[in-house]
């Protein structure tokens, strides 16, 4: 529930913009996971722990291409040797994604992609599963995907429990 709590410290200008937001508003929203995970820092419980994994990973990318990438959770900065030519942080990838992060990747994704939202509707079903199908190995992390299309009944059920009705 607190994968993006982050956006607590972006601007409604952005957060409620009725179109795309353009790249420079991009790089602001993308702030939102490493505040969301500093929100945890000095943890009192593996709850917390598991929050500050949760929001700081969970727009990482099973291929690396994801954000924000090996940073310092104290700095915002870089982690040395992990560092791309034009001085930005790597994408995490692969199993160096903790699974909090990349269980709440996909369940986000979903989540976005058939609701709608105030600058989109919500997508057919069926485009939603391609999507998320044609993603494993890109975007998700395989394993989790067969684990998703193997429960999707029950996560489906879940989600029509609690439709926003707003």
């Amino acid at each position: 529930m607190l994968h993006d709590v982050g956006k607590v410290a972006i601007s409604d200008i952005i957060l409620k913009k009725p179109g795309r937001i353009n790249s420079d508003e991009f790089e602001i929203m993308k702030q939102h996971s490493l505040l969301g995970a500093q929100l945890f820092l000095g943890g009192q419980s593996d709850y917390d722990d598991a929050a500050a994994k949760v929001a700081l990973t969970h727009h990482e990318r099973w291929d690396g291409s994801g954000y924000p990438g090996y940073v310092d959770i104290h700095t915002g900065k870089p982690v040395p040797g992990h560092i791309d030519p034009e001085g930005l942080p790597l994408g995490k990838k692969g199993e160096d994604i903790p699974l909090f992060g990349r269980i709440v990747a996909l369940a986000d994704v979903y989540d976005a992609l058939s609701s709608a939202r105030i600058y989109k509707e919500a997508w057919d079903e069926s485009e939603v599963l391609a999507t998320i199908e044609n993603e494993a190995g890109y975007h998700f992390d395989p394993e989790l995907v067969e684990i998703f299309f193997s429960s999707i009944d029950m996560i489906k059920s879940i989600q029509n429990r609690y439709v926003d009705n707003d």
